[in-house]
């Protein structure tokens, strides 16, 4: 029951029939009553001896189409029949009582209003049409002498007085009920408008908690993996000469890496959904990006049957001008899934130049995609079925993420697929032939030139096994170091007075003062503002990373990092200590 209407109103329709309780029908179903009302009283006051037997079967229709509605005739048609009933009945009476100088035609105005407010405004036309030729041809017929002149009478006053003021009651007492429904319908329109705008608040509301949420899961899952693939390759540099415990490291890394990909394709296709990633394009070496994906499913392949093979083209352009990161990372994911469904056969890799642009094909003898499982393969989170899940595994995010890069790369991709035939995925991207990079005055010498150098370094991170991956890192690097450690930017402020250092390793997120507001303190102090300090982070939010940089960091890595790159990016820093912070 609807809260906006009157007490008495909602106390008088919850005695209605279940179904004329709510809308129009409610409306209707008083209507009817009314005009059943009105034809009783004419019963009793008609001045004419055949008055009841013209009024009650009207009645007996009104009834029944009461009950037909009830039992799901539907409410136009309803409407539309005794309005025809009730043209009938007030035609025949005005046939008999004076035609066009009878009272009794003043109930054709009725006619028009219920269709109107009930049907809609074309219904409402016609049958005002209707009325306006019965009103024409009454007046013609009367005219004609076809209907007996009206002689009024004492015995006709008091129902023709009737007649005017139930006309006028009625014509005041319709428009006012559906006024009424009106400003009912326009407040729950604007309950709803309230109500839905309510939920797109907390929509809102969810998606960045759910951003905020995926941001922290990855960098508390970040962490842990930065000690263990740092720790997988200290241990792997060390065990070269051991085949068996070389294999099993080997079997930890690409269970790391995977683990790695799924957190990266989360945190992707979230910020892709957010509109947050974008491309940082960058001139490299076409050749050299696509042979490095290649390679890196090399240790995979080694333990298979399978045929793997790289083929360029040779018209392939040296050098291009695209986002490196992002094009390679649709390369992997590719090959990675042409090798999770390939058990034996071939993968292949080709690449070739269509002047303009480039074509990256991934062929496979796998097991295919059915025909009815094609249309939604980059849908997110879907695979070709769920028995495809259970056997491969898989977060079905790889093809949807690889899409939208490569619409965001500016190129197209598709596929071609037979079930047990194998796939054929391929994308083009608009790439053009670059001149190559003058050689930048920033690029780093050759690493480990300094490893005899007694540099005193600070590792700020609130995880003690993240400090002490560095540490080893960094001591496997420079034995002679000396390696000091700080659990928060205030700690690591605190040591930095008590004597120089050569860098800072500043983690990002940390209790008590993280490492944006050390940095930012630490370049205030004139005596460290030439310091370098290297950014060391699983935080991977770009306006984070930003508000990092802007501190003034002199560079920044994110974790899982790989060590080697690390005592590079080190050393560099290290042999250029007057570069101003970014």
């Amino acid at each position: 029951m609807n809260p906006s209407r009157p007490h008495w109103l909602q106390w008088l329709m919850a005695r209605f029939p279940s179904r004329f309780r709510e809308g129009k029908l409610a409306y209707a179903f008083m209507f009817a009553w009314l005009v059943i009302a009105i034809l009783l009283v004419f019963v009793a006051i008609s001045p004419y001896q055949n008055g009841p037997w013209l009024f009650l079967p009207m009645v007996g229709l009104l009834l029944g189409l009461m009950v037909a509605v009830q039992r799901g005739l539907g409410l136009v048609p309803a409407v539309h029949i005794g309005t025809s009933a009730g043209l009938v009945l007030i035609l025949f009476a005005t046939w008999h009582a004076g035609g066009v100088f009878s009272p009794r035609l003043g109930w054709l105005l009725m006619l028009p209003l219920l269709p109107f407010y009930v049907h809609g405004r074309r219904a409402g036309m016609v049958w005002a049409g209707v009325v306006l030729v019965a009103q024409l041809a009454m007046a013609w017929f009367t005219a004609t002498g076809r209907i007996a002149p009206f002689e009024a009478g004492d015995q006709h006053v008091f129902s023709s007085w009737f007649t005017f003021s139930m006309i006028t009651g009625v014509l005041i007492i319709v428009p006012f009920i559906y006024e009424r429904q009106y400003r009912q319908a326009l407040q729950d329109s604007r309950d709803h408008q309230r109500e839905l705008e309510s939920q797109r608040q907390a929509l809102e509301h969810t998606l960045q908690m759910r951003e905020y949420f995926i941001g922290t899961v990855s960098h508390e899952l970040r962490t842990p993996m930065n000690a263990i693939l740092g720790f997988n390759a200290l241990l792997l540099s060390r065990v070269q000469d051991r085949p068996e415990a070389l294999k099993v490291l080997n079997h930890t890394r690409q269970s790391a890496d995977h683990l790695m990909t799924v957190i990266n394709d989360i945190l992707d296709y979230s910020q892709l959904q957010a509109g947050k990633l974008v491309v940082h394009p960058e001139t490299f070496e076409l050749r050299s990006v696509v042979q490095h994906a290649f390679e890196l499913f090399r240790p995979r392949v080694q333990s298979m049957a399978l045929d793997y093979h790289l083929e360029l083209d040779e018209q392939l352009p040296q050098w291009v001008h695209s986002d490196r990161h992002r094009l390679m990372q649709v390369l992997v994911n590719l090959l990675g899934n042409a090798l999770k469904f390939t058990h034996h056969g071939q993968v292949v890799l080709r690449v070739r130049w269509q002047n303009p642009g480039v074509l990256f094909e991934v062929q496979d003898t796998g097991i295919g995609i059915a025909q009815a499982q094609q249309a939604k393969i980059f849908s997110r989170f879907s695979q070709a079925d769920s028995d495809i899940h259970a056997r491969y595994g898989g977060n079905g995010l790889g093809l949807a993420i690889s899409r939208q890069l490569v619409a965001l790369l500016g190129g197209e991709i598709g596929f071609e697929s037979e079930w047990g035939q194998g796939s054929r995925f391929w994308y083009r991207l608009p790439l053009i032939a670059v001149e190559a990079p003058a050689r930048s005055a920033d690029a780093g010498p050759t690493p480990m030139q300094t490893q005899a150098v007694a540099w005193r370094l600070l590792v700020v991170d609130d995880h003690p096994v993240n400090r002490l991956l560095v540490k080893r890192v960094l001591q496997n690097a420079w034995p002679q170091a000396e390696v000091l450690e700080a659990v928060d930017g205030q700690q690591c402020l605190d040591l930095l007075a008590q004597g120089p250092v050569d860098l800072v390793l500043m983690d990002m997120v940390m209790p008590v003062m993280d490492g944006i507001e050390a940095t930012r303190l630490l370049r205030q102090n004139p005596a460290w503002q030439h310091l370098p300090v290297l950014g060391l982070t699983a935080n991977v939010n770009p306006a984070d990373l930003e508000a990092f940089r802007a501190a003034g960091l002199s560079a920044v890595m994110l974790k899982p990092f790989e060590p080697a790159e690390l005592c590079a990016r080190v050393e560099h820093m290290l042999l250029r200590p007057a570069t101003p912070p970014m």
